[in-house]
């Protein structure tokens, strides 16, 4: 099995989605841009994002981001991308989380409102799926979402991902009921 610094040094540092998106770690330089998108769109992520319930600062996002860097001591990590055009404007973020047992990875995933309703967001969880298929050890992809979050459980139905089950949480944004679809997606071994 993969262990996080495995995943971590293994996973791409940019993904060409198609001729209008590109996927890609983010950099010191993104940050204020970050910042701006999160907190311009803050009403709109404020639903389900834990993390978007008040404004973000430069300095803050900069200490995230330099935390999804290297693994962590408990043998979990993150891999955090931006999502951008091509024109450079970010218009969301995406990232796999090493959170669960061996040979899993979690996909998560945000949006600005405005970047909604074009199928972004199933053509970056197809190409991460893609990269998933890629890496030693990943045998099942999972993504987690409120079971209120429709439009975020349209991406995995989408696909081909099955509902596995349900978990129980405490609610840690405005519309989440506390109870998470995990949606899994077994990766077929080319060995």
């Amino acid at each position: 099995m993969t262990t996080a610094a495995g995943f971590l040094a293994a996973a791409p540092e940019q993904i060409d989605i198609d001729d209008d998106l590109v996927v890609r770690t983010y950099a010191a330089e993104d940050m204020p841009q970050l910042v701006e998108v999160v907190n311009r769109h803050l009403d709109h992520l404020r639903a389900f994002m834990p993390w978007a319930q008040e404004p973000v600062t430069v300095e803050g996002q900069t200490a995230w981001w330099r935390g999804t860097m290297h693994p962590r001591d408990d043998g979990t990590g993150d891999v955090a991308y931006g999502i951008f055009a091509r024109s450079g404007a970010l218009l969301g973020g995406t990232g796999f989380h090493l959170r669960g047992a061996p040979g899993v990875v979690e996909i998560g995933y945000w949006l600005a409102a405005d970047a909604t309703g074009r199928g972004v967001m199933t053509r970056v969880a197809a190409a991460l799926i893609d990269v998933a298929r890629q890496l030693d050890g990943v045998q099942l992809v999972e993504i987690k979402c409120d079971e209120a979050n429709a439009r975020s459980a349209a991406i995995p139905r989408r696909l081909g991902f099955r509902l596995d089950r349900m978990e129980a949480r405490e609610p840690a944004a405005a519309a989440e009921t506390g109870c998470d679809q995990v949606w899994v997606l077994e990766l077929i071994s080319s060995g």
